[in-house]
């Protein structure tokens, strides 16, 4: 069985690595081109790419997957179909239909929920108690193809991004690794088509969804951070910098005081800030600049004072 491998971040790494070690390697790898990152700008590959540079596997990285040139060159290589897992692109039909198989995607959430940019953070976000991979056949609709093959996994109490995402890079490897031998054994797939009146969409991180608001509950704040954590990090300001905060913990202390406001210290843990209705331990934070510390590292480094307050930029 051949196949094109097309993905950027680090969420298909297990997967493409699953099928190699088991003796299947890819006729293609198509990611995105290197762009600058960081604070000094320099020019990055993907995840993807630096995996196949290092492996000498084929890597290619075009500026435009969907143009004639792009299409005629992937038309060269024989392979029965094509999977993807988190590329950041849209492909167009010629793509998509190329090979006898069509194309399959990688998704961690259990569509038609979440579909988007950003479903293990919204699945956090939103209090879900388990989320999970879709495999799914490549439509022209986002994330909207009929289901292949779906496994459930629940979201651990407290769990943050960074440790679902890993959880969930596993899964998809062994999702994937399924249906490959559900291929190789011709056995009959029976594609499930998803009911879109239970679809829900879920959009880009940005600055601005990473923002605290302490006007919020201190469920929903807790959320938030870990929804972000350890990258790119819930927000706030403190002393008018950016100070973000990591890690978490709720309480049913009532506030005293306005939202943002600190209002007490927990010398081996941290720092307790006003949500709406609770109290918030504060364990971990990150201020600019700085590397992560604990937050009662942080409250001894910064003097902390009474009735100093959180969020604004003044």
């Amino acid at each position: 069985m051949r196949y094109l491998f097309i993905g950027s971040s680090e969420y298909g790494l297990p997967a493409l690595n699953k099928l190699i070690q088991n003796g299947y390697k890819p006729s293609l790898i198509i990611s995105q081109p290197a762009k600058p990152a960081g604070r000094n700008r320099h020019i990055i590959p993907t995840p993807i790419s630096e995996f196949a540079d290092k492996q000498n596997l084929p890597l290619w990285t075009p500026e435009n997957i969907n143009s004639e040139e792009a299409i005629a060159k992937i038309a060269k290589y024989e392979a029965e179909i094509i999977i993807t897992a988190a590329y950041g692109g849209y492909f167009k039909k010629n793509i998509r239909c190329l090979y006898p198989l069509g194309t399959v995607n990688l998704h961690p959430s259990l569509l038609p929920k979440y579909r988007g940019a950003s479903p293990i953070q919204s699945a956090i976000l939103n209090g879900e108690k388990e989320t999970g991979t879709t495999l799914y056949k490549v439509t022209a609709k986002m994330d909207a193809g009929p289901i292949l093959l779906q496994k459930k996994l629940p979201i651990l109490d407290n769990e943050t991004y960074s440790e679902l995402n890993e959880r969930l890079k596993q899964q998809a490897a062994d999702l994937l690794w399924d249906f490959w031998k559900m291929l190789l054994k011709k056995q009959e797939l029976m594609p499930t088509f998803q009911d879109e009146s239970q679809a829900s969409y879920c959009s880009k991180i940005d600055n601005n969804t990473c923002r605290i608001n302490w006007q919020k509950t201190a469920k929903e704040i807790h959320n938030q951070i870990r929804a972000f954590s350890l990258t790119p990090g819930a927000w706030t300001y403190f002393r008018s910098k950016k100070l973000k905060i990591l890690a978490s913990e709720k309480t049913k202390e009532n506030t005293e005081g306005e939202p943002g406001l600190i209002c007490g210290w927990d010398k081996n843990r941290g720092f307790f800030v006003n949500c709406l209705d609770y109290k918030l331990l504060i364990t971990k934070v990150q201020a600019a600049g700085k590397k992560v510390l604990s937050a009662s590292a942080f409250a001894n480094g910064a003097r902390l004072a009474a009735k100093e307050k959180l969020g604004s930029d003044q």
